[in-house]
């Protein structure tokens, strides 16, 4: 006896056996109760959901002559015909008759009474791939068909309906179905079969399914033909050609950390161990979409259908990246994964895009300077975490230069330094900071300073002030504004000098200065800033040694 597939031996053969559909489902039943069923359906959704079956099922419920709750009894002798081959369900493939001398000779046909059924149906599958002329060929017939025939048109592609086709049928659109439901049906299915897979292969197989029964079961059923009725996880993930989570975590974690070197002994692994890189690239960009959805979501187990041990994973890593890394990874592995198809050395793709994105600080673009000052002010919150400060420093006279050991995050200095005197940055080096203490307070004999005003500060010390206030609630501002220069006081007005092109954008966009401004009034009333750009050379160059010191070089 030959073998029969897994999704065509347990089809369903009730509306109760369909999963994921009940919204469909329970409308069906009604209207085979009340006997209120449409002369024409248009079943609508992606591959695998449930569209045939019901159609199937719902074409020997309007036959049945004694139905039980909306469904087919299975016992009369109209089901008993139904099940089988019937003259009077027709199923077509519209993607073989697709012209309008099949529909005519469609419509023809309907005319006639039912062989042996009390109800003719037509069931048409892939209904979007009709020609425009079958479809006005068929519209009069579908508004008015005889008492006895009833049209379901099912496809995958309901936009390519025309809208008078639809407007003559009642929709259903079938959903994808969830992880949940597939996992529970394919273990119904197997415990029938005396089969097993272990439970974290049942996601992986429900998860590259994609929403499709059809498509899970099948999978199911290659996996049981490779190594019998006792299935691992690692055997499903052989059969898949698909990366084990730990390995994806493993990956994630050498990019995010700026691991290049990592990264790429990992993908070595896979190319030694004969895995699709195809399928490991879209198994990689699917991690790193988990992990910005975590980022931007916190705990999301529903959206991403994963486990609760998964989730907490996701959190416990994205805590490590920013937003906007994370989005540029995603990016830059969803360009590559397009471009795969297309290039001779689909292996050389993949390692400089792990590389592009483990070094977001050999970038020069706006996204990636954002990106670099994410990582820059988490090392900060780490180093300030690890000192456990509890005292907060008394707020600075304007115009009074705070020691820089017990402030070694102040934005306001007395003249920016030169590019080149900028130390590079040490990512690895941690971050030192001194218990703040508070100034000593005026005695008679030495009564403080009186705070300059805004009227006497010099430009730049003005600027200082204002970056000191902005950096209460926008310290990456305050970092970026650090490279700009008080030039003059124009009034109310102070004119603010940037060397660097990419940081003048920045600061000056409207969202921006609407923050330095309100700054500079809590620092100065009445007074506004005015951003400038000033040509000092190359943009780039400038911007680099400004952000990482002497560790910035071009490459010809």
């Amino acid at each position: 006896m030959s073998h029969r597939a897994l999704y065509r031996q347990y089809r369903p053969a009730t509306f109760s056996e369909m999963i994921g559909q009940e919204h469909i489902t329970t409308i069906l039943k009604n209207q085979v109760k009340s006997g209120t069923t449409a002369h024409a359906y248009l079943f609508a959704g992606t591959r695998g959901t449930g569209k045939t079956s019901a159609a199937r099922i719902l074409a020997r419920a309007v036959n049945c002559e004694e139905p039980v709750d909306g469904e087919p009894c299975g016992c009369c002798r109209s089901c008993k015909i139904s099940a089988g081959e019937c003259a009077d369900i027709i199923e077509l493939d519209a993607a073989s008759n697709t012209g309008v001398d099949d529909m005519r000779d469609i419509i023809e046909k309907a005319r006639f009474m039912p062989l042996e059924l009390k109800h003719k149906v037509y069931i048409i599958d892939e209904a979007h791939a009709l020609s425009a002329n079958a479809f006005n060929a068929l519209l009069k017939t579908l508004e008015e068909p005889p008492p006895h025939v009833t049209f379901i048109l099912a496809t995958t592609e309901p936009h390519k309906i025309p809208a008078t086709i639809i407007s003559r049928c009642q929709r259903m659109d079938f959903h994808r179905l969830g992880v949940s439901d597939m996992v529970r049906r394919t273990e119904e299915v197997l415990q029938r079969e005396n089969a097993h897979i272990e439970r974290d292969g049942l996601l992986a197989i429900a998860r590259a399914a994609e929403g499709g029964m059809r498509d899970c079961l099948s999978l199911a059923d290659q996996c049981l033909s490779f190594c019998g009725n006792k299935v691992s996880t690692q055997d499903v993930y052989s059969v898949l050609g698909s990366m084990e989570d730990g390995f994806l975590f493993d990956m994630a974690e050498a990019v995010l950390s700026s691991d290049p070197a990592r990264a790429l002994e990992l993908l070595d692994q896979v190319v030694r161990d004969g895995r699709d890189l195809k399928v490991f690239l879209h198994d990689l960009t699917q991690h790193m979409r988990s992990l910005l959805l975590t980022k931007l979501c916190g705990h999301c187990s529903d959206i991403l259908d994963c486990t609760e041990d998964s989730m907490k994973r996701y959190e416990e890593q994205a805590k490590e990246a920013g937003e906007t890394r994370l989005l540029r990874c995603s990016e830059l592995l969803l360009q590559a994964e397009g471009r795969l198809r297309t290039v001779t050395m689909p292996r050389a793709l993949i390692e400089s895009t792990l590389v592009r994105i483990s070094r977001p600080e050999e970038k020069r673009t706006m996204d990636d300077l954002m990106e670099r000052i994410e990582v820059l002010e988490r090392q900060v919150r780490e180093g300030a975490a690890a000192s456990r400060r509890t005292a907060i420093a008394e707020p600075i006279p304007i115009g009074e230069k705070p020691d820089a050991d017990e402030y070694p995050c102040d934005y306001g200095f007395e003249e920016p330094p030169e590019p080149e005197d900028v130390p590079p940055f040490d990512i690895d080096e941690p971050i030192r900071t001194a218990p703040a203490s508070k100034p000593e307070k005026p005695s008679p004999e030495h009564p403080a300073k009186p705070a300059e005003t805004a009227g006497s500060m010099s430009p730049q010390k003005l600027w200082k002030a204002i970056l000191d206030k902005l950096g209460e609630t926008e310290r990456t501002m305050a970092v970026s504004g650090m490279y700009g220069k008080g030039s003059a006081i124009n009034g109310n007005v102070l004119e603010v000098a940037f060397e660097s092109e990419i940081i003048y954008r920045m600061m000056s966009a409207t969202g921006a200065l609407e923050k330095v401004n309100g700054a500079a009034d809590k620092v100065a009333p009445g007074y506004t800033v005015r951003m400038t750009h000033s040509s000092g050379g190359d943009d780039i160059e400038s911007t680099g040694r400004a952000l990482y010191g002497s560790a910035f070089r071009i490459e010809n």
